[in-house]
C-alpha cells in the first residue's frame, strides 16, 4: 500500500480538529503554493540561487504544515542547492518539488472537499 501524502486525521488533530481552521489553511497554502513555484521556476530558469534559496525556504516552511515528507525534501534539496551555489541538476530537483508539490495540492482539494 502507497502511503499517502497528507494523512487527513492526522492533519485534523494538528489543527485541534477544527475542520474550518483546516479548509482555510488549505485555502491559504492552494492560493499561494502557486507562486511560490513560480518564483523557484524562475530562480532556476536564472541560475539564481538566491531565489531559489528564498523561495524554497518559504515552500518547505508552508508544505510543513501539512507533513508532506517528501515535498518538504524536495524544497529542502533545492534550498540546499541554493545555499552552496551548485545549481548542477538543479532542473531535475525542481520537476521532482513540482511532481510532489502536485500530488499535496491534489490531497489537500481531496481533503478540503471532504472535510465539513
Amino acid at each position: 500500500m502507497t502511503p499517502l501524502v497528507v494523512e487527513k486525521q492526522a492533519l485534523l488533530e494538528s489543527m485541534e480538529n477544527d475542520a474550518g481552521f483546516l479548509k482555510t489553511v488549505i485555502g491559504i497554502f492552494l492560493t499561494d503554493c502557486p507562486g511560490m513555484m513560480a518564483e523557484i521556476r524562475s530562480g532556476v530558469a536564472a541560475n539564481d540561487p538566491v531565489r531559489i534559496i528564498s523561495a524554497s525556504h518559504a515552500l518547505r516552511g508552508s508544505v510543513s504544515l501539512f507533513g508532506a515528507k517528501s515535498a518538504i525534501e524536495a524544497a529542502r534539496v533545492l534550498e540546499s542547492m541554493g545555499k552552496q551555489a551548485n545549481l548542477e541538476g538543479v532542473n531535475e530537483a525542481f520537476c521532482v518539488l513540482e511532481r510532489e508539490i502536485a500530488l499535496v495540492s491534489f490531497a489537500l482539494e481531496e481533503i478540503a472537499k471532504e472535510t465539513v
